[in-house]
């Protein structure tokens, strides 16, 4: 018995989020070490990975004012990523800076066939 190839289905959602999404970067900001001669962090660094995402609203019937809030977006982001999106991370697509508020990648077997994420202004 063979098993399925997700690579195919990886590739499928990065060529439908090229056609149909758009260019977004997703930032990660680590803050540096603490410094005891200051007391305070050190200067942390700035990570940014460039990819293709595509925002879509929630249902109504998933918005509970609590975990998922009005005006939140659920945000597929292509599997090449060069990271996976973590609570913190801001994605920015054109003008627009979302938090990541919840993400999970799909990746059944292992591989990472796409990413999502829920997003918040």
């Amino acid at each position: 018995m063979s098993s399925f190839d997700y690579t195919k289905t990886a590739a499928t959602a990065t060529r439908l989020l090229l056609k149909f999404g758009r260019a977004a970067t997703l930032t990660r900001v680590a803050p540096g070490a603490y410094d005891p001669a200051t007391g305070a962090p050190g200067a942390g660094s700035t990570a940014l990975h460039a990819g293709t995402a595509a925002l879509f609203d929630y249902q109504q019937k998933d918005i509970d004012g609590t975990h998922v809030r009005m005006g939140d977006q659920r945000a597929y982001i292509a599997p090449d990523l060069a990271a996976t999106p973590q609570t913190g991370d801001t994605l920015t697509i054109g003008s627009d800076v979302w938090s990541v508020i919840a993400s999970r990648p799909l990746a059944p077997a292992g591989t990472v066939v796409l990413h999502e994420a829920q997003v918040r202004r």
